[in-house]
């Protein structure tokens, strides 16, 4: 009888990638591709992380082994049977996606959004093992949370839960909130930080939130406006989040989360003042992992049949 694996897939809007793990989470194998214009066809998202998949499954060193689970990370909320809150990804449909591959390969499938997703990995294999509750807040393309208490991530009626994205700032707009659109978002995220920039530079430079945070390290003034200004958008927000959770840990990653480390002190006095029981601060040991690792441990899980 062969070995039994376990398939986890991250979908971001940069790279597509799937890995074959073990139930300990060892990953025998892993591929990554360009996102590329998938996201822009119609189901052409979908259709990319199955070929991803496929590649994987009948390669070396999977290939005769029996999977067991299927766990996908996506970047928005998936709710009956729609995706929702799309903003960097766009154009997937949940219920084909998660029919095609159980259909082809004849195990449980499990979907969600890819930040609760990163949670789960740190809560498996990363900073946050054996903390519970803890809170995981993704600072990357986009901003969102992910409570992790009583050993399983907290989905929300709707699945939405941890969407800070769309907190209302006094710069939001009177006609409400549009879809993929998030006012908090917009003040602290690699999107955000980025999109002010690009408004506000005259010579329209399209640089990254990490090249930004290291102009404003190096002093120029306008990149330091703006990535003070996400700070002070991002400092309260982490506060009411630990007043709601009282958890006993704050896990920070996400691809902007490196170029706020240095910021550590600061979140640290701030929370310290302003929250009544401040948990314990770490930064993720998994990095770009997360999601990843988690997509696995939720397969795992869905193969248990557990919530």
């Amino acid at each position: 009888m062969s070995e039994a694996i376990y398939i986890g897939v991250d979908c971001g809007g940069t790279n597509l990638r799937v890995a074959a793990a073990e139930a300990s989470g060892i990953i025998v194998a892993e591929r990554s591709v360009p996102t590329g214009d998938a996201q822009d066809r119609e189901n052409g998202l979908g259709e990319a992380i199955v070929a991803l998949v496929e590649s994987l499954v009948l390669a070396e060193p999977v290939k005769g082994h029996d999977i067991l689970g299927v766990g996908v990370g996506l970047p928005f909320v998936c709710w009956e049977g729609k995706a929702h809150l799309c903003r960097n990804v766009r154009v997937l449909d949940p219920v084909w996606l998660d029919e095609r591959l159980e259909d082809r390969y004849g195990a449980p499938v499990a979907l969600t959004n890819d930040v609760k997703c990163a949670a789960l990995g740190e809560a498996w294999r990363g900073a946050a093992r054996g903390a519970d509750p803890f809170l995981y807040l993704n600072v990357g393309t986009g901003l969102s949370t992910a409570l992790f208490a009583d050993g399983r991530i907290y989905q929300g009626a709707h699945h939405a839960a941890g969407e800070i994205a769309y907190w209302v700032t006094e710069s939001a707009q009177p006609g409400g909130l549009a879809d993929g659109f998030g006012p908090l978002e917009e003040a602290m995220s690699g999107v955000g930080i980025t999109g002010a920039y690009r408004r506000a530079s005259l010579n329209a430079e399209n640089l990254s939130a990490e090249e930004i945070f290291g102009r404003a390290e190096r002093g120029e003034t306008l990149a330091s406006a703006i990535v003070e200004k996400g700070v002070e958008y991002l400092l309260p927000a982490i506060a009411n989040l630990l007043t709601f959770a009282d958890p006993e840990l704050l896990v920070i990653g996400g691809g902007v989360a490196g170029s706020l480390v240095r910021y550590t002190a600061r979140i640290e006095a701030y929370v310290a003042r302003m929250t009544p029981f401040p948990p314990r601060l770490a930064w993720s040991t998994l990095k770009g992992r997360a999601g990843l690792i988690g997509a696995i441990r939720l397969a795992v899980l869905e193969s248990l049949g557990a919530p």
